[in-house]
């Protein structure tokens, strides 16, 4: 591969946007591919608030939406920030070659097939098979965050992400309607203090703790959407990057380093 690596991260959630602010700070090219608006609502650990209001600056790398193909290539090439990229799948992956894609979406309907779509293909968790449908596999799950796999799938129970944010209450929209927060980020709250409204309805705290996701003021939502975030732990990360994703994405940077480098794996098969 060359210098100038160029790499496709799909997804714009927490994970997603760990690895590619991580490439990013490591000289490659990168562009992050979400199609539909994102349903995050942890907007301090992320680029998610780039999809709609066009920027986002999330610890220290800008993400800027490209609505235009000059946009795209200008923030490609000089590197000042990453294209937020909105087009299909297949015009993405099909109008412009990539060298690296990864795919790092937690709500994703069903792996893709990478393998051939790119030089290097990398699948983030469970649904992917090394050598199949990506070229390289890794675990984000509680037991081995970061581990590599370069032949065959995870086993289920190690492949399940195990709600890397189990620390966390979770509030659903009782039903449709426009969401109007009270709170913020990191906002100390008591049981049945109001976090917002929607409609005439009130949305209370179901637990004591602080304020790790909201939705946007004003965001559409639909019933049983998730509104809102509660931690109690009060040694919760909130905002930024968290440990595990720290992990994955040094070892996401770590793969390609070493498939630039024309690393052959070890085979141990006859070592014993």
């Amino acid at each position: 591969m060359s210098e100038d690596t160029s790499v496709l991260v799909l997804g714009m959630d927490e994970l997603a946007s760990a690895v590619a602010r991580k490439l990013h700070l490591a000289g490659h090219a990168v562009a992050i591919h979400q199609p539909v608006p994102p349903r995050t609502i942890r907007r301090r650990m992320s680029f998610v608030d780039a999809w709609t209001d066009g920027s986002c600056a999330f610890e220290g790398v800008e993400a800027r939406r490209a609505d235009k193909t000059k946009d795209f290539l200008s923030s490609l090439k000089s590197g000042a920030s990453i294209p937020v990229l909105w087009h299909p799948f297949e015009e993405v992956t099909t109008r412009w070659p990539w060298d690296i894609i990864v795919d790092a979406r937690a709500d994703s309907s069903g792996p893709e097939r990478l393998r051939h779509l790119a030089a290097v293909t990398i699948g983030l968790g469970y649904g992917y098979v090394a050598g199949a449908n990506c070229d390289v596999l890794i675990d984000i799950g509680a037991r081995d965050p970061g581990g590599v796999i370069r032949q065959g799938p995870l086993s289920r129970q190690d492949g399940v992400d195990e709600r890397r944010f189990a620390d966390g209450r979770m509030i659903t929209a009782p039903h449709h309607g426009l969401f109007h927060g009270v709170k913020q980020f990191g906002d100390k709250l008591a049981k049945g203090d109001i976090v917002g409204a929607i409609g005439s309805t009130e949305i209370v705290a179901p637990c004591a703790g602080r304020v790790r996701g909201l939705a946007r003021d004003g965001a559409s939502v639909m019933k049983g959407a998730d509104i809102a975030e509660i931690v109690s732990s009060p040694k919760a990360e909130l905002l930024g990057i968290t440990t595990r994703d720290r992990l994955i994405a040094r070892s996401v940077a770590f793969v390609i380093e070493m498939e630039r480098a024309g690393f052959e794996p070890i085979s141990l098969e006859n070592f014993f």
